[in-house]
């Protein structure tokens, strides 16, 4: 959801917008209720979000931009692409505390007790073709920095290939393209490190994790991390935290890259507007909203007590 909500700050403002309209509409509303900065901030606060960030994010959010890096990214190959980031465990409790059972039965939710998974941060790479191609993990740091990042690309950039200048994409060896978004510790050094390494370096545009296939990974190791925090209760977190890793197939993690192709087919008007030959693929986002709060909106006056 996070990567929804920055990929597009402005649907969520329209959803906001657009249930706020509809409680107007409600039997007993009156138009001395207003609804207030602080109510917002506090809806925004459930999604983890806070009025301000959202204000940056859509003051930053360039789509112009977006639309000529998906013209980019979708004339590479992804066979080349490798991408790049850090994901954070802040050593939270992973138990699962809810589960689905038979009806009318209690379900027992079985896991370790009392200790919280280990607070790790996590530096990896993967490709298309062989999925994770290279990773750091390290136990309670306080945050990483330019100089983890600067050590994490010495493992890597010997593992990839150099980008011929002058060669058609078709022509490019394999993992020659390090896609990154525009973290802090993604200092100049280390662009110019990449550079020099033969490397071709290819920042995202400000608030795009919809174009960075790693951040779906991520997600996918988050799940495995629970699982195996549930299946292995008594073993230790590195073990667990290795078995997740090893659970990270290519295959997966290929249908991730291809996913991130598809969304930026979608942010280009040329293939994916109403008039383009990719139209009946894909649904503009503002329609989509608007048909769900309609049929919300339906079923409620079908049966006004089942909010």
């Amino acid at each position: 959801m996070n990567a929804v909500i920055k990929s597009d700050p402005e649907q969520l403002i329209g959803e906001i917008k657009d249930v706020f309209d509809f409680l107007s509409t409600l039997p007993g509303y009156r138009d001395s209720y207003k609804t207030s900065i602080g109510t917002l901030d506090r809806v925004l606060r459930a999604t983890g979000f806070t009025y301000r960030r959202l204000y940056r994010m859509c003051r930053e959010h360039d789509q112009e931009l977006r639309v000529a890096f998906a013209r980019v990214l979708t004339a590479i190959p992804l066979r080349c692409i490798v991408s790049v980031d850090e994901t954070h465990k802040d050593g939270a409790d992973m138990r699962r505390r809810r589960g689905r059972w038979l009806r009318g039965m209690r379900y027992d939710c079985l896991s370790r007790a009392e200790k919280n998974m280990l607070r790790t941060s996590t530096m990896m790479a993967v490709s298309y073709e062989t999925g994770v191609i290279h990773c750091v993990t390290t136990p309670t740091p306080p945050a990483q920095n330019s100089d983890d990042w600067l050590i994490f690309l010495g493992g890597l950039l010997p593992t990839m290939n150099e980008f011929v200048p002058g060669f058609p994409w078709a022509l490019q060896p394999e993992n020659c393209v390090l896609l990154y978004d525009n973290a802090p510790v993604h200092s100049a050094e280390a662009d110019a490190w990449i550079a020099a390494a033969g490397v071709f370096p290819l920042r995202l545009p400000t608030y795009s994790p919809d174009f960075q296939p790693i951040e779906e990974v991520f997600s996918e190791l988050s799940n495995l991390l629970k699982t195996m925090h549930h299946a292995f209760p008594g073993e230790p977190d590195a073990l667990r935290h290795a078995l997740a890793m090893a659970a990270l197939t290519e295959e997966n993690i290929g249908t991730h890259f291809e996913h991130c192709l598809m969304e930026a087919v979608r942010n280009m008007p040329e293939l994916a507007a109403p008039e383009g030959p990719w139209r009946e693929a894909f649904e503009p986002l503002p329609m989509e909203r608007e048909q769900s709060i309609i049929a919300w909106v339906s079923e409620i006056f079908k049966d006004p007590f089942s909010v």
